[in-house]
């Protein structure tokens, strides 16, 4: 493990059980975009479909957002580091929005969710905010830690999944670039 800063070793400490889980898939590779420690990359892992109820009772279905890249983020009110990334994702929606590129919030189902509409007026939100309200997705995508994102290309395929908040706009800005920025 030379060459491995205590930072990218602690993440991966923290995260080994998630990181495991893609491992144990078989869809999974590294992306090493410069950016270490690493983000997980599935390949050709089509997104689970999920129909969620959001803040303003419109179910948020994933199918909806076929044909922009996508970025979940999956979260709750009691986790700090959530909170602290709730800015950098507003501004990524600023920023990307018109170049194809969409966020939704997923708040963990198992509590916090009272406090979700104040937390996301008082921040100024602007991307749904979906209740995972039975569990669906964190057990579907074997969620251990919050937060924890997850990148969707065009055509409803994970990209990378288990990205630190910090990370995510590197890999927004590849997948784009990828795409030729093309907002069909």
């Amino acid at each position: 493990l030379s060459g491995f800063g205590s930072e990218s070793l602690y993440y991966l400490a923290t995260n080994y059980l998630m990181i495991l889980s893609y491992v144990k898939s078989g869809l999974f590779s590294l992306l090493l975009l410069g950016f270490l420690p690493f983000s997980v990359v599935c390949t050709a892992q089509e997104v689970v479909n999920f129909r969620l109820p959001d803040l303003q009772g419109r179910l948020q279905d994933i199918a909806q957002y076929r044909g922009k890249w996508l970025v979940v983020n999956f979260w709750a009110t009691w986790c700090g580091p959530c909170v602290a990334s709730i800015p950098h994702n507003i501004e990524l929606v600023n920023r990307y929005g018109d170049q194809g590129f969409t966020f939704i919030g997923i708040h963990d189902s198992t509590s916090g969710w009272d406090r979700a509409d104040a937390m996301v007026k008082s921040k100024g939100v602007n991307y749904p905010v979906a209740k995972d309200s039975d569990g669906q997705t964190t057990s579907t995508y074997n969620l251990q830690f919050w937060p924890t994102y997850i990148a969707i290309d065009r055509t409803g395929t994970i990209r990378a999944a288990g990205l630190r908040p910090d990370k995510v706009e590197d890999v927004v800005k590849v997948l784009i670039a990828g795409d030729g920025g093309n907002t069909r």
